[in-house]
């Protein structure tokens, strides 16, 4: 991962985790825009770290981070 694809992920975790595309394709998360390219984002998509979602057309979508899988042997709900 590269120094800003780890910037883009911090910067969304610090902004709820969720965001949206704006027509120029910019994210807008809790009422600040992003200062990273889409592609960063695409590339963030591509290696697992964020999804796209609701895409609605052109430039428009929402974006999030996934969740982490629970670490194998630590299920919830399940005696240890």
């Amino acid at each position: 991962m590269t120094k800003a694809q780890t910037a883009a992920v911090k910067w969304l975790s610090e902004h709820n985790s969720d965001g949206m595309f704006d027509k120029n394709g910019v994210l807008l998360a809790a009422g600040e825009t992003a200062p990273f390219c889409r592609s960063t984002w695409n590339a963030l998509r591509d290696l697992g770290l964020i999804e796209f979602y609701k895409p609605t057309g052109k430039g428009r979508g929402r974006a999030r981070i996934v969740p982490c899988p629970a670490a194998p042997g630590n299920h919830e709900g399940e005696d240890p």
